[in-house]
Parts: structure tokens; sequence; C-alpha cells
């Protein structure tokens, strides 16, 4: 049986181009997958170059992003690498989204007034047993005062 300490770190890779979000999704899923390498890129040309280094497990994807955009960065990833699996982390909830996601290969949808309840579990669903966690961390006390905060302009 394969536990923490024997079995590799999966990557967690995020793509997103503005940096206080990247900052927030940063601390959030290390703090729920301490055990996990966590890769950032922001662009999707940048995360297929560090796809080719080190492919991730699991790949968090912006939709909104410089040059290439998310939904054609995950068909690429897919193409690939078949077995990293996607979770699409957008501001724009619309079926057209969600469904030019699903099409190119994503496995999940996260909104970004979502964050805090639904990519952790999101993530996790997708990591090897022994690195998923049951519970999004307490995300007040990691991310410090206001940092965090949804007021409708902190997550891009």
């Amino acid at each position: 049986m394969m536990n923490r300490q024997s079995a590799v770190a999966p990557a967690i890779l995020i793509v997103e181009d503005h940096p206080p979000t990247l900052k927030i999704v940063l601390e959030l899923l290390s703090a729920a997958f301490p055990a996990c390498r966590l890769l950032a890129a922001g662009s999707a040309e940048q995360a297929l170059e560090l796809c080719a280094q080190t492919p991730p497990q699991v790949a968090v994807i912006d939709i909104a992003l410089p040059g290439m955009n998310g939904i054609e960065a995950t068909r690429r990833i897919k193409s690939l690498l078949p077995d990293t699996q996607v979770v699409i982390h957008s501001s724009h909830d619309l079926k057209i989204y969600r469904d030019g996601a699903a099409a190119a290969g994503a496995n999940r949808f996260v909104t970004k007034s979502r964050t805090f309840g639904d990519l952790v579990p999101a993530v996790g669903a997708l990591l090897p047993s022994p690195f998923r966690v049951q519970a999004a961390p307490d995300t007040a006390a990691r991310c410090g005062s206001g940092a965090c905060s949804l007021d409708g302009n902190a997550l891009h």
C-alpha cells in the first residue's frame, strides 16, 4: 500500500495571468496539499513549456489568458499528456465556456466566485488517494486579513 512518504509527490500546475489571483490560489492549494509540488505559469505558452519539463497530475487553468486561451491550452495539454487532469478556473460562468472546456477535455469547472468552497475539493478529487484532503483549509487563517476576501475584484 502506498503512503504519503513513499509516493512521488504529484505536481499541480496553476495557469493564471492575474498575480493577486495566482497568489491566492497558490496559498490555498499549498495549504490543502502540502505534499504536492506547485508550479505556476502566467500564460498558456509558459504552461506548455512547464508541462514538457514536469508533467503535472492536475492543471488549474484560467480561460482568459494573454495569447492562447485556457480552453485551447487544455486541448493541447490533454493531447500531449492525456493523464493530466484539468480544472478550468474562470470568472466566466457561461454554458458556452463550460461546453468548450468539456469538449477540450477538462475534468472540472470551478468559477472564481466559488474558489474557496469548490477549488480544493475539485483538485483533491483528481489527485492520487494518498494526497487527497477532505475539506478546504481555513482560508481566513491562511490568507491574512482581507488578502483573500472576495469583493468582486479580488479574483480575475
